[in-house]
């Protein structure tokens, strides 16, 4: 069994024969960081050097390649080889490439200036995918693999997670409204739901509704087991309040971001840094530092906590514990209605032919079956988009 996940915008492929884990490359994101870094070499002179004095240019106006906004919004297999959606800034694409290492090459299956898309599934060459003119509107679509689609859902609601069904000629997806104000703004969006686009009669009824929770992920086992992942509607968040120890500390943080901010503003305008031994050409690896340092995450509306982050990453190797919160569970529904809870703290999960569910908390990606019996497979940071090969 080979198993396909994206962490942190990579792709890489687990083998359980031999217990090893290869990176994936993806050329799309690699030829588009390298055109970047061109562009930025040969505009050097503009910023940095003798040359920046006299444009009135700092390097804080640099942009590293590595840090441009890129996501890996789908992954799967398809005869043999890898599918995989990238977004690039506003920029869609969907790709297909070898597992072999050796061979770089890729073949394009559908790019968009007007279009990203989402998560997909694939059943039979064909693509049941979301996408739309941006993240927060998001339609179900049917895609071959030559690019051609149709598109099934539109309105003033987002699609996401679309699966194919194994008994049934349609696909499940997990699916919200938006709420307008009276200027046309987004006011909120509603619960998220599970529904069922059926191809036959084009039409699309509710499955699993409950304004108390959001319903994500839906996957189907060919026993006709509907699995989806149920959260507290919009996501935990952090408890609010001001404590004791932010009342002490707070001239502290006051005055260390004031300084912070002013340090900032010398450095750009005046090349000079207020802490010495800081000169404007080494502000852009200071910002880039800063920028990798643990914050706090949002996950589909759960703000994981930097600090909780911490402790989790320097937790000892037989620490089972995940980042996502205990409230997030993977739900079973058998043909006649009935849930079970399967598993608590799940970030993402797929679901193997034989019914083995293999599942990623965010630390570990681990299997169990429908027995409870659960074995853990590989560390793997923030793991998405779970396929099976």
């Amino acid at each position: 069994m080979e198993i396909i996940y994206s962490s942190e915008n990579k792709i890489f492929c687990f083998n359980d024969e031999n217990n090893s884990i290869k990176e994936i490359p993806c050329g799309k994101i690699i030829k588009y960081r390298d055109t970047v870094r061109s562009i930025r070499q040969r505009k050097e002179w503009k910023t940095s050097g003798s040359g920046a004095e006299f444009m009135g240019m700092r390097s804080a106006d640099n942009i590293d390649p590595d840090l441009l906004p890129v996501k890996i919004t789908g992954l799967g297999i398809c005869n043999g080889e890898i599918v995989y959606a990238v977004n690039l800034e506003e920029v869609g694409s969907v790709y297909r490439r070898s597992f072999d290492l050796s061979d770089d090459s890729e073949g394009l299956i559908r790019a968009s200036n007007d279009f990203v898309f989402g998560a997909f599934d694939i059943k039979d060459g064909r693509l049941a995918l979301s996408m739309g003119a941006n993240a927060s509107f998001l339609h179900i679509a049917v895609m071959d693999m030559q690019g051609r689609f149709d598109e099934y859902t539109d309105g003033d609601t987002i699609e996401e997670n679309p699966c194919w069904s194994y008994t049934r000629n349609g696909i499940y997806f997990s699916t919200a409204g938006y709420a307008r104000d009276q200027y046309g703004s987004t006011a909120a969006i509603g619960p998220r739901s599970i529904a069922f686009l059926d191809l036959g009669s084009k039409t699309i009824a509710d499955i699993v509704y409950d304004e108390k929770y959001d319903f994500l992920h839906p996957r189907e086992d060919k026993q006709g087991n509907l699995y989806y992942i149920r959260q507290p509607y919009g996501g935990e968040k952090p408890k609010s309040g001001i404590t004791f120890k932010d009342i002490i500390m707070f001239p502290y943080r006051l005055i260390k971001g004031l300084f912070g901010f002013l340090n900032i503003f010398t450095t750009l305008y005046g090349g000079e840094s207020l802490k010495g031994g800081g000169d404007a050409n080494s502000l852009g690896d200071q910002i880039r530092s800063k920028n990798r340092s643990k914050r706090d995450i949002i996950i589909e509306g759960n703000i994981i906590n930097a600090e909780k982050l911490n402790k989790i990453e320097k937790a000892s190797e037989d620490n089972e514990s995940g980042i996502m919160p205990l409230s997030r569970v993977l739900i079973k529904r058998s043909p006649d209605g009935s849930e079970k809870i399967i598993k608590k703290g799940i970030l993402d999960f797929n679901i193997t032919d034989s019914g083995e569910i293999i599942f990623s908390n965010g630390r570990y990606i681990s299997k169990t079956d429908d027995d409870g019996n659960e074995t853990r497979i590989t560390k793997a940071v923030l793991a998405v988009n779970i396929s099976i090969k």
